[in-house]
């Protein structure tokens, strides 16, 4: 593919994600499909499952969101999984700040990068659009519609 066609491609892809409407035209999406609403915790979980969970007979869990980025840290990354899971379901009503510790070269960084490039492929997705309204002053970027 040449550069031009990239572009076309590009564009074609943000004018699609440019959605633009009003509360009613957004609150008839959230009947539609009440996941558009999830708060940041539950979006976070979601992006982590739809990649893919598999049960190793030892009974440990490997998420394939982290594939083979993250090595031998199985049993922190399912405790992290279980922290949005449980948040995502609002089991605790105090605030919620994930703190992560550990020594250096401990994957922290990488954890949270997955994290993040993760949740900007995710929310171009329509599992996981993020919707503004207009002439709200929380605008930002739009999912698809």
């Amino acid at each position: 593919m040449d550069l031009k066609e990239r572009l076309a491609q590009y564009r074609a892809e943000e004018q699609r994600l440019a959605w633009e409407g009003t509360f009613l035209d957004y609150f008839e999406i959230v009947k539609a499909n009440p996941t558009v609403a999830d708060l940041a915790h539950a979006r976070i979980h979601n992006m982590i499952m739809s990649a893919g969970v598999r049960e190793g007979e030892d009974g440990q869990r490997s998420y394939g969101f982290f594939g083979d980025a993250i090595f031998g840290l199985e049993k922190p990354l399912e405790q992290l999984v279980e922290y949005f899971n449980s948040a995502a379901k609002r089991l605790e009503v105090r605030k919620r700040i994930l703190l992560l510790m550990g020594p250096v070269g401990g994957g922290k960084s990488t954890i949270v990068s997955l994290l993040k490039r993760g949740m900007e492929r995710f929310s171009r997705t329509e599992a996981g659009a993020i919707y503004a309204i207009k002439g709200w002053p929380l605008l930002g970027f739009c999912g698809p519609g």
